[in-house]
């Protein structure tokens, strides 16, 4: 895959690329493989976004991002569009929230986290946070495809 075998920590990665690239359809597969190598513990694989985890009321949105990231345990929790949840403008947005709430969850890798987006907007979206950027060591680049393709 052309990516370092990383030992003794977490996997969460990031899937980066513009819509129709495969971020998704990739992820779904590597589940299998994970569950079938043993490197998760069930099949599950929950896809998110921005709407599933944040709620309209203060302390509201770390319950909503608790429940998926609990009907994640053991599988992959595949957050897409992630950046969505950096603050959208607004003094009372809520995805600062859901993103300490998956932060929680990181350093035991229980669920596998992947975030997916578009690239310039992940990278910007991993370099609000210090913290974010060093938890998601595995980063892929899914180019667009070509006409020919």
């Amino acid at each position: 895959l052309g990516v370092p075998v990383l030992r003794g920590g977490p996997l969460h990665m990031v899937f980066a690329g513009n819509p129709g690239c495969g971020k998704t359809s990739v992820a779904r597969l590597l589940a299998d493989l994970l569950y079938e190598h043993k490197v998760v513990q069930r099949r599950s694989f929950v896809e998110v976004q921005r709407a599933d985890l944040v709620a309209g009321y203060i302390g509201q949105t770390a319950l909503k991002t608790r429940h998926k990231i609990e009907e994640a345990k053991g599988g992959i929790l595949f957050i897409d569009e992630a950046y969505r949840l950096n603050n959208m403008g607004s003094s009372d947005d809520f995805g600062r929230e859901a993103i300490e709430e998956v932060m929680k969850d990181l350093t035991s890798g229980d669920p596998l986290v992947i975030l997916a987006g578009y690239p310039a907007e992940m990278s910007q979206f991993l370099e609000a946070n210090p913290g974010l950027q060093r938890r998601f060591p595995i980063r892929f680049d899914f180019p667009d495809y070509s006409s020919s393709e």
